[in-house]
Protein backbone atom coordinates (compact mmCIF):
# COMPACT_ATOMS: atom_id res chain seq x y z
CA UNK A 1 0.00 0.00 0.00
CA UNK A 2 1.17 3.45 -0.91
CA UNK A 3 1.35 6.10 1.73
CA UNK A 4 -1.40 8.65 1.57
CA UNK A 5 -0.41 12.08 0.37
CA UNK A 6 0.00 14.43 3.27
CA UNK A 7 -1.69 17.74 3.32
CA UNK A 8 0.78 20.65 3.65
CA UNK A 9 -0.11 24.15 4.53
CA UNK A 10 1.27 26.94 2.49
CA UNK A 11 3.19 29.70 4.26
CA UNK A 12 2.17 33.26 3.45
CA UNK A 13 4.55 35.30 1.32
CA UNK A 14 6.85 37.68 3.15
CA UNK A 15 6.11 40.50 0.70
CA UNK A 16 2.37 40.44 1.17
CA UNK A 17 1.03 42.37 4.04
CA UNK A 18 -1.79 40.93 5.92
CA UNK A 19 -4.00 43.69 7.07
CA UNK A 20 -7.04 43.25 9.10
CA UNK A 21 -10.24 45.10 8.67
CA UNK A 22 -9.86 46.57 12.13
CA UNK A 23 -6.35 47.90 11.38
CA UNK A 24 -7.56 50.06 8.48
CA UNK A 25 -9.88 52.18 10.60
CA UNK A 26 -7.35 52.95 13.33
CA UNK A 27 -5.56 56.33 13.22
CA UNK A 28 -1.83 56.38 12.40
CA UNK A 29 0.46 56.43 15.37
CA UNK A 30 3.02 59.13 15.94
CA UNK A 31 6.39 58.06 17.18
CA UNK A 32 9.45 59.95 18.48
CA UNK A 33 11.03 60.45 15.02
CA UNK A 34 7.92 62.29 13.81
CA UNK A 35 8.09 64.62 16.79
CA UNK A 36 11.84 65.24 16.28
CA UNK A 37 11.32 66.08 12.61
CA UNK A 38 8.56 68.53 13.47
CA UNK A 39 10.78 70.29 16.02
CA UNK A 40 13.77 70.51 13.62
CA UNK A 41 11.53 72.05 10.94
CA UNK A 42 10.18 74.66 13.37
CA UNK A 43 13.67 75.64 14.56
CA UNK A 44 14.99 75.89 10.96
CA UNK A 45 12.05 78.06 9.93
CA UNK A 46 12.52 80.34 12.94
CA UNK A 47 16.26 80.75 12.29
CA UNK A 48 15.64 81.46 8.60
CA UNK A 49 13.07 84.13 9.44
CA UNK A 50 15.38 85.82 11.96
CA UNK A 51 18.29 85.73 9.46
CA UNK A 52 16.26 87.35 6.70
CA UNK A 53 14.89 89.97 9.09
CA UNK A 54 18.39 90.95 10.33
CA UNK A 55 19.77 91.03 6.79
CA UNK A 56 17.08 93.46 5.74
CA UNK A 57 17.58 95.65 8.82
CA UNK A 58 21.41 95.77 8.77
CA UNK A 59 21.97 98.18 5.84
CA UNK A 60 19.62 100.80 7.26
CA UNK A 61 21.31 100.85 10.66
CA UNK A 62 24.94 100.92 9.51
CA UNK A 63 24.58 103.08 6.41
CA UNK A 64 26.90 106.06 6.51
CA UNK A 65 26.70 108.84 3.99
CA UNK A 66 30.03 110.18 2.82
CA UNK A 67 30.07 113.75 1.67
CA UNK A 68 32.62 114.55 -1.04
CA UNK A 69 33.66 118.08 -1.69
CA UNK A 70 33.45 119.23 -5.32
CA UNK A 71 37.10 120.36 -5.31
CA UNK A 72 38.42 116.77 -4.83
CA UNK A 73 36.65 115.41 -7.95
CA UNK A 74 38.73 115.31 -11.14
CA UNK A 75 36.73 115.00 -14.29
CA UNK A 76 38.32 113.32 -17.31
CA UNK A 77 36.76 114.66 -20.44
CA UNK A 78 38.17 112.12 -22.92
CA UNK A 79 40.84 109.54 -23.59
CA UNK A 80 44.42 110.29 -22.72
CA UNK A 81 47.09 109.90 -25.41
CA UNK A 82 50.70 109.64 -24.29
CA UNK A 83 52.36 109.31 -27.67
CA UNK A 84 52.39 113.08 -28.16
CA UNK A 85 54.93 113.36 -25.37
CA UNK A 86 56.71 109.99 -25.83
CA UNK A 87 57.48 110.11 -29.57
CA UNK A 88 59.42 113.39 -29.70
CA UNK A 89 61.76 112.12 -26.97
CA UNK A 90 62.71 108.89 -28.79
CA UNK A 91 65.75 108.51 -30.99
CA UNK A 92 65.66 106.61 -34.27
CA UNK A 93 68.72 104.73 -35.46
CA UNK A 94 68.81 105.09 -39.24
CA UNK A 95 71.94 103.12 -39.96
CA UNK A 96 72.97 103.38 -43.64
CA UNK A 97 74.52 99.87 -43.44
CA UNK A 98 71.08 98.26 -43.53
CA UNK A 99 70.07 97.19 -47.02
CA UNK A 100 66.41 97.18 -48.02
CA UNK A 101 64.78 93.86 -48.81
CA UNK A 102 64.51 92.75 -52.43
CA UNK A 103 60.81 93.01 -53.17
CA UNK A 104 60.97 91.81 -56.77
CA UNK A 105 59.55 88.28 -57.00
CA UNK A 106 61.77 85.62 -58.47
CA UNK A 107 64.92 87.72 -58.92
CA UNK A 108 66.97 86.23 -56.08
CA UNK A 109 65.06 82.98 -55.68
CA UNK A 110 67.02 79.94 -56.78
CA UNK A 111 64.64 77.52 -55.06
CA UNK A 112 62.51 74.99 -56.90
CA UNK A 113 59.51 73.19 -55.49
CA UNK A 114 58.77 69.58 -56.39
CA UNK A 115 56.03 67.17 -55.37
CA UNK A 116 57.02 63.59 -54.61
CA UNK A 117 54.05 61.34 -55.31
CA UNK A 118 55.56 58.02 -54.31
CA UNK A 119 58.67 55.98 -53.66
CA UNK A 120 58.69 52.38 -54.87
CA UNK A 121 61.04 49.38 -54.76
CA UNK A 122 59.92 48.10 -58.18
CA UNK A 123 60.24 50.21 -61.31
CA UNK A 124 56.95 48.78 -62.61
CA UNK A 125 55.08 50.20 -59.58
CA UNK A 126 56.63 53.62 -60.15
CA UNK A 127 55.70 53.46 -63.84
CA UNK A 128 52.10 52.54 -62.90
CA UNK A 129 51.91 55.63 -60.65
CA UNK A 130 53.31 57.79 -63.46
CA UNK A 131 50.54 56.43 -65.72
CA UNK A 132 47.87 57.31 -63.14
CA UNK A 133 49.23 60.86 -63.01
CA UNK A 134 49.23 61.06 -66.82
CA UNK A 135 45.51 60.23 -66.77
CA UNK A 136 45.05 63.24 -64.46
CA UNK A 137 46.88 65.44 -66.99
CA UNK A 138 50.08 65.73 -64.95
CA UNK A 139 53.56 65.17 -66.37
CA UNK A 140 55.52 63.04 -63.89
CA UNK A 141 59.03 61.64 -64.05
CA UNK A 142 60.75 58.74 -62.32
CA UNK A 143 64.16 59.17 -60.69
CA UNK A 144 66.02 56.07 -59.49
CA UNK A 145 68.16 56.42 -56.41
CA UNK A 146 70.42 54.17 -54.37
CA UNK A 147 70.35 54.27 -50.60
CA UNK A 148 71.51 52.22 -47.62
CA UNK A 149 68.55 49.86 -48.01
CA UNK A 150 68.65 49.29 -51.77
CA UNK A 151 67.40 50.92 -54.93
CA UNK A 152 64.25 53.10 -54.89
CA UNK A 153 62.24 54.61 -57.72
CA UNK A 154 60.73 57.98 -56.80
CA UNK A 155 57.94 59.67 -58.77
CA UNK A 156 58.16 63.47 -58.98
CA UNK A 157 56.01 66.30 -60.34
CA UNK A 158 57.61 69.63 -61.16
CA UNK A 159 59.57 71.83 -60.78
CA UNK A 160 56.75 74.33 -60.68
CA UNK A 161 57.03 77.92 -61.91
CA UNK A 162 54.35 79.24 -59.55
CA UNK A 163 52.63 78.31 -56.35
CA UNK A 164 49.27 78.15 -58.09
CA UNK A 165 50.52 75.41 -60.46
CA UNK A 166 51.86 73.45 -57.51
CA UNK A 167 48.57 73.86 -55.61
CA UNK A 168 46.58 72.69 -58.65
CA UNK A 169 48.73 69.56 -58.98
CA UNK A 170 48.49 68.86 -55.26
CA UNK A 171 44.71 69.26 -55.38
CA UNK A 172 44.39 66.82 -58.30
CA UNK A 173 46.53 64.20 -56.56
CA UNK A 174 44.58 64.63 -53.30
CA UNK A 175 41.30 64.03 -55.16
CA UNK A 176 42.78 60.80 -56.54
CA UNK A 177 43.79 59.72 -52.97
CA UNK A 178 47.51 60.09 -53.62
CA UNK A 179 49.65 61.49 -50.84
CA UNK A 180 52.22 64.12 -51.76
CA UNK A 181 55.40 65.34 -50.20
CA UNK A 182 56.47 68.91 -50.91
CA UNK A 183 60.21 69.15 -51.54
CA UNK A 184 62.39 72.22 -51.85
CA UNK A 185 65.56 72.06 -53.94
CA UNK A 186 68.09 74.63 -54.94
CA UNK A 187 68.07 75.34 -58.67
CA UNK A 188 71.15 74.16 -60.61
Amino acid sequence: MAPAPSKTTRKPSATRSQTSAAGDSSPPTLNASHLQGFMVGCVAGLLGTVGIFTALQAPEESAEIAVVSPSSIEAETGPRFDFYTVLPNQELDLNPDIEPADLQPGTSSSTQYLLQIGSFRQEADADRRRGELALLGLDARIEPGDGNNGRWYRVYLGPFDSRSEMARARSLTAQADMDTLLLKREAP
